[in-house]
């Protein structure tokens, strides 16, 4: 995913991290965090299935006014989430849900735009070519998707039980980390970061580090998307004693389904482990590697500790029966080790040339 040279960019002076746009792709990359870890307080508030309609335009703005709150009240009261968990439910009640889950929504609004229009100015100002922008286009694409998967998503709880689909839940959550994975790499690039030592020689891994460091990135996107089933089965509930669980390591009949209750947790416990041996060879092998790289050898000491907390953290949100604080901080580290991941698997990468954004001559300036 190496960027083009027959491009006009940058002036050849400035550094890549005082590039706007590698600056504008690092900004995507910080509010995709943030959207996964708000999206995980709202699950975890039960508030996602309090708005019953997906108005793009309209509802940027709250029900304004006691006839506007009475309406939309009884729309939520027609839900499955009203009539077999919040029977009862005040209208004040419902204001608190309803505007987390809009906050949430707001939040996406304001995430795309900033997104788009950043990319009209680009091209305004010539720093992009219409070619060039291209890909840039593809993940305002992906974001506009990942709106359409949110209300497919919520939309499955509106029907029949109070629950969103697990498999839409886990979806959504990848589609998430797919467009952070790609916004990390494009920015990665154009900074050739972690590719090159402090003194901007070039660096990278054997054919078989490169291997693993994939192998890696695949293990903790499958663990995260086990941890999506977990969440949307509400499965964590399932069982609060580790290691064992209902008296036995390997329950009864635990493999006659992975992705339901019992077989999702279980996997999601153990293959924890899996990713932390792969981890383990990861670190060995840069350390061990011939190319001295030392902003990766770095990363690989974080991904060690990152994901020893990670694993701590699910015991413990275990033990103590899911509590909210605890479950989000969970999530929010798990996208901390799919990030490290992403940086790794770039590190281990060929490089492509010197660092930064090669511009090159254009038959027309830039406008000013």
């Amino acid at each position: 995913m190496s960027l083009d040279t027959d491009r006009h960019e940058v002036n050849s002076n400035r550094p890549a991290r005082s590039d706007p746009i590698t600056r504008w792709l690092l900004m995507v990359a910080v509010l995709i965090i943030l959207m996964v870890i708000v999206g995980g307080y709202v699950r975890l508030s039960r508030a996602g299935l309090s708005i019953v309609e997906w108005d793009v335009f309209s509802g940027i703005l709250p029900p304004i006014g006691e006839a506007a709150w009475e309406e939309t009240f009884t729309a939520y009261q027609q839900t499955p989430e009203y009539q077999l968990v919040n029977s009862g439910m005040t209208l004040a009640e419902y204001q608190r849900i309803f505007y987390i889950e809009w906050g949430h929504r707001l939040i996406a609004r304001v995430v795309g735009l900033l997104v788009v229009l950043p990319l009209v100015w680009f091209l305004w100002k010539g720093l992009l070519s219409a070619r060039e922008s291209v890909r840039y286009w593809m993940i305002a694409a992906l974001f506009g998707l990942q709106g359409v998967l949110g209300w497919l998503m919520v939309s499955s709880g509106l029907r029949d039980r109070p629950l969103v689909s697990h498999y839409r839940l886990t979806i959504h959550l990848l589609t998430a980390l797919a467009l952070l994975g790609i916004v990390l790499w494009l920015a990665y690039d154009r900074m050739a970061f972690p590719r090159e030592d402090d003194t901007g020689e070039a660096h990278t891994l054997s054919s078989g580090g490169r291997t693993l460091a994939w192998v890696l990135l695949g293990a903790v996107v499958l663990q995260i998307a086990y941890g999506g089933l977990v969440a949307g089965l509400r499965a964590g509930h399932l069982s609060n004693t580790w290691p064992l669980m209902f008296g036995r390591l390997i329950p009864q009949d635990v493999f006659a389904n992975l992705v339901e209750p019992l077989g999702s947790h279980w996997v999601h416990r153990w293959f924890a482990f899996v990713v932390a041996a792969i981890a383990v060879s990861m670190y060995v092998a840069v350390r061990r590697g011939q190319a001295e790289n030392r902003v990766l050898r770095t990363w690989t000491g974080w991904l060690l500790i990152v994901i020893t907390i990670q694993i701590v953290l699910g015991i413990s949100v275990v033990w103590l029966g899911v509590p909210k604080w605890l479950a989000l901080a969970h999530q929010a580290i798990g996208v901390a080790l799919f990030v490290i991941s992403v940086t790794i698997a770039h590190g281990a990468h060929p490089t492509t040339g010197a660092r930064g954004p090669k511009p090159v001559l254009s038959s027309s300036p830039p406008r000013s």
